[in-house]
């Protein structure tokens, strides 16, 4: 791509108007679940706004939302860091849940400030991919081969990652490229997942194939990537990306000739965290290709990718 094509999609894409949608292009009951972290010097306002928040939905007739989030501790903190993380329950693809959540962004923000050290964790149920070895690989060859884009979209409006993404949502491409070239993704698709959970601590890398437990009634895909956000479609984007991604390859709409082809062509020095914040547009088309079908999303998908226009603002720094 040269320059001025470059410059007239740049100015197409800063010309898209970001709405916040009542559905997703992928299937309703596609079910899905995120943690949002922030921190705020004002716990209990915001404890105290949630709880208001949650009786008004209880009186709306909002009863899954309530219930699934009553007995939880949906909003929790430690007082010396001031950390809040907001758990979502298990939502699905639907008006009533987007609304949900959308109140919840909006809420939490009144009282909280983003900072620069937490992030947002969307979670997928593992089930989509059916325990099919194929779906497994090519999802792990989308992530080792485009780890570029997907990190430079993943922060959101800012222009390049949180300070902990090397703690806790590490670069995973050079690392899963070596498990790929020597594995047999052919042998049984639940050996696979414990090897991968192995490889990529569930608390240090990018991605993790979450094993059910007290606070995940199932196994779920993590993707770990996203800077934490109070902008309400960015935080759909992300959620919308993941479910495309798995929905994209039980559809059969990727391209794996020329994900095969990428992958073979792999240079090791390209994948460096340091150059993520790079525009690379060709590549985030290709990518987009790959994993949607709809072009609204992937107007979406390309202007938080390639448009970083967050409001200056300070940043609370603990």
């Amino acid at each position: 791509m040269d320059k001025i094509e470059e410059k007239s999609i740049l100015n197409y894409l800063s010309n898209i108007p970001f709405v916040y949608r009542e559905e997703l292009s992928v299937p309703k009951d596609m079910n899905f679940g995120a943690e949002i972290e922030f921190m705020t010097y004002k716990q209990n306002e915001v404890i105290k706004k949630f709880n208001k928040l949650m009786q008004e939905q209880k009186k709306n007739g909002n009863i899954k939302y309530y219930r699934l989030t009553d007995n939880k501790r949906i909003v929790k903190y430690n007082s010396g860091k001031k950390i809040i993380e907001l758990k979502t329950p298990v939502l699905s693809n639907n008006k009533e849940d987007f609304v949900s959540l959308k109140n919840m962004c909006l809420t939490l923000s009144e009282n909280t400030m983003p900072s620069n050290q937490k992030g947002i964790h969307v979670h997928a149920n593992m089930s989509l991919l059916e325990d099919n070895s194929e779906y497994l690989e090519t999802l792990l060859k989308l992530f080792c081969v485009y780890e570029h884009i997907l990190f430079r979209f993943s922060y959101g409006e800012e222009e390049e990652s949180n300070i902990n993404l090397a703690s806790y949502s590490r670069e995973i491409s050079n690392r899963l490229y070596k498990y790929l070239k020597k594995t047999d993704l052919n042998q049984d698709f639940n050996k696979t997942i414990e090897e991968l959970r192995t490889l990529f601590n569930c608390k240090s890398y990018a991605i993790n194939f979450h094993e059910k437990d007290l606070n995940c009634k199932s196994d779920t895909i993590e993707v770990r990537t996203f800077n934490s956000s109070f902008n309400p479609v960015i935080i759909q984007n992300d959620i919308n990306l993941v479910l495309s991604m798995v929905e994209s390859i039980r559809n059969n709409n990727v391209d794996l000739d020329r994900l095969n082809y990428r992958f073979n062509e792999y240079d090791k020095g390209f994948y460096v965290k340091e150059k993520y914040s790079n525009l690379n547009l060709d590549d985030a088309i290709e990518f987009s290709d790959h994993i949607y079908s709809k072009d609204i999303d992937k107007d979406y998908f390309l202007r938080q990718y390639a448009i970083k226009d967050k409001p200056k603002q300070k940043k609370l720094v603990i």
